[in-house]
């Protein structure tokens, strides 16, 4: 699935109906319809606090509102979340789930433990274990889901026929890892995941829908696959 998200973003202080043609221009990772464009920096939070624990969550730009659309999936245990917004500001406590974040329009920096990580659309997605962290984007568009550490360190040992013994999957999985989107591999495998979303999303509808119906946990199974192969090639 090719998704198409090249326009130029506006200045983060351009007035809000440029910022708002801008969103317009987005296409969400999932979902046939656009997405509902809202201006509640609450609304999205509660969206991606179901993958990360926030506590601050709020627009760059304070004195605009914070814009932006969005689609949820649930999948299994697994939140995912396909949003495009205007530049904000984050933080997380410690939880015990990992993230994975791929972008398809600006960068995110993260700070961990003093230390800046970056994705950027087109060249890097970022994996983050459960520590807490905080964000600074520009405009975004991307997709984000949780992964239990435990599980993915199993699959990263069963994907890599076990290559990579589970004690070693088990210590890669407690720190955060670039991935090159620019890797045909990687590619492959973000095409294939963002093709079983779509189907998902089409026949079962965004939102909660059927998390445990048998197409959404095959999405969660291969969520994890995915993601656990594109650590190995990360880090293989």
């Amino acid at each position: 699935m090719g998704i198409s998200v090249a326009a130029a973003a506006p200045p983060p202080d351009a007035p809000l109906h440029q910022q708002m043609d801008w969103l317009g221009t987005q296409i969400l990772a999932f979902g046939s319809e656009p997405g509902e464009l809202r201006f509640d920096s609450d609304a999205l939070a509660e969206e991606i606090g179901l993958t990360v624990k926030l506590i601050c969550f709020e627009a760059r730009q304070i004195s605009q509102p914070f814009a932006h659309r969005a689609h949820c999936l649930l999948a299994g245990r697994m939140a995912i979340s396909a949003a495009t917004y205007v530049p904000l500001v984050a933080s997380t406590s410690d939880h015990s789930d990992s993230t994975l974040e791929i972008p398809y329009f600006g960068s995110t920096r993260f700070r961990i433990e003093g230390k800046d990580w970056f994705d950027r659309a087109g060249q890097q997605a970022i994996y983050l274990p459960g520590q807490s962290f905080s964000v600074e984007t520009g405009h975004f568009n991307g997709l984000l889901f949780n992964l239990n550490p435990q599980r993915l360190a199993t699959t990263i040992s069963e994907v890599s026929r076990h290559r990579v013994p589970l004690e070693l999957a088990e210590r890669w999985v407690q720190r955060p890892v670039a991935i090159n989107l620019a890797d045909p591999r990687v590619k492959h495998l973000q095409r294939h995941l963002e093709s079983a979303l779509q189907n998902l999303a089409l026949l079962h509808g965004i939102g909660s829908g059927h998390p445990d119906a048998p197409l959404a946990l095959g999405v969660e199974t291969l969520a994890y696959r995915s993601s656990a192969r594109m650590i190995v090639i990360a880090l293989g």
